[in-house]
């Protein structure tokens, strides 16, 4: 009889154990953090960030949509050789979304790629025009093939995030204009980076 009312208190004890492990363990994963508020919470603590303005290495940072683009007069000639520009690049899987022409020459290439957007462009220098929405912290200067790059870094902890890398593959001269490749994710820099890699045939 002894044995039974042990083993009965024993098998109460560990009923009690796994009842408060379980409740315990509801407790916890109640308390962790909706990854979507998290994300909301860090894209509102980038925005209350100061936007970075003016020079960066090559690049100068200037606000969206004030990018005075490549000059080109009047009156508007579409381009009819787009396999023929020196811009042309073409992507696995890729379908060119938009070219802009002045003077029927081809000035930029843009391209819809594996959930990505992609280009090449022209563009008048001496330094290159971004509209970067971005704060000092996310901004880093870098190479891509040897060349000057400026990436924007995803927010920590916002899976929803744009990532972005701008390169200078040429620089203007009095011959020719500078030309820009440039690739744009979601939160995952390293895709950009290879995208853009890609478009100028860096092995």
């Amino acid at each position: 009889m002894l044995r039974v009312g042990v083993a009965i208190v024993a098998c109460l004890a560990l009923l009690g154990i796994a009842v408060g492990a379980y409740f315990g363990t509801q407790a916890l994963g109640s308390s962790e953090e909706d990854p979507v508020e998290r994300a909301k919470q860090a894209s509102e603590a980038d925005k209350a960030k100061p936007r970075f303005m003016g020079e960066l290495g090559d690049f100068v940072i200037v606000e969206p949509g004030t990018t005075g683009g490549y000059p080109c007069p009047e009156p508007y000639q579409p381009a009819t050789d787009l396999e023929g520009s020196e811009l042309y690049f073409s992507l696995p899987g890729g379908v060119i979304d938009m070219a802009g022409s002045c003077q029927g020459t081809v000035i930029s290439i843009s391209m819809v790629v594996d959930h990505a957007m992609v280009g090449r462009g022209y563009f008048p220098g001496p330094k290159l025009e971004e509209p970067f929405d971005a704060p000092a912290d996310r901004l880093k200067l870098i190479t891509v093939g040897g060349k000057p790059a400026l990436a924007e870094l995803p927010i920590p902890d916002d899976f929803a995030s744009k990532s972005q890398v701008v390169v200078i593959e040429r620089f203007p001269s009095e011959e020719a204009p500078g030309i820009t490749v440039w690739a744009r994710t979601t939160n995952d820099l390293d895709k950009a980076i290879a995208l853009a890699e890609e478009i100028m045939g860096v092995p």
